[in-house]
């Protein structure tokens, strides 16, 4: 019988299968060292890096 997997496995299952959320901070064009976004070659606001989906030209953070 295999039991019932912890609840923070369950969590951690359902997040791994999102998308990430579509800010500066994950965005390939944003130099994370720097607070640069590298498209515009401009620090951009502090709201506007914090919230989801204000930019069309996001892009995925590579993952290497």
């Amino acid at each position: 019988m295999r039991y019932p997997e912890p609840e923070v496995v369950t969590l951690y299952r359902e997040a791994i299968r999102q998308e990430p959320p579509k800010c500066c901070h994950t965005c390939d064009h944003y130099n994370q060292a720097t607070g640069i976004c590298l498209e515009f070659d401009i620090e951009p606001p502090e709201l506007f890096t914090r919230t989801i989906g204000t930019c069309d030209l996001w892009s995925e953070e590579l993952p290497f």
